[in-house]
């Protein structure tokens, strides 16, 4: 009876894990001003950039896209870290 528990109960994370791996990221973080932004804020909006990414790597590798789709949603994908990247480029040559 244990056995039979703990194997539904993996059978059901992996199987919740594998539907939200392919559910795409909604909420792409805004990327704030590096003139008018704080350490701390830089800070958060990294951490939600790099979750965003991570997402939707994950999202992308188990999509059924076409190759176009896919070659889109990567250049959009990279285009968007690119920017948040000159971003913090900027914010760090105001602020050294």
């Amino acid at each position: 009876m244990k056995k039979a528990l703990i194997a539904a109960s993996l059978l059901t994370v992996f199987a919740a894990a594998s539907t939200q791996a392919c559910d795409k990221p909604q909420n792409r973080p805004a990327i704030p001003d590096p003139t008018t932004a704080v350490t701390a804020q830089m800070v958060k909006t990294n951490n939600e950039v790099k979750a965003y990414v991570r997402a939707t790597e994950s999202y992308l590798s188990c999509a059924k896209l076409s190759s176009n789709e896919l070659r889109s949603a990567e250049t959009e994908l990279k285009d968007y870290a690119e920017e948040f990247n000159k971003t913090i480029r900027t914010f760090k040559q105001l602020n050294s």
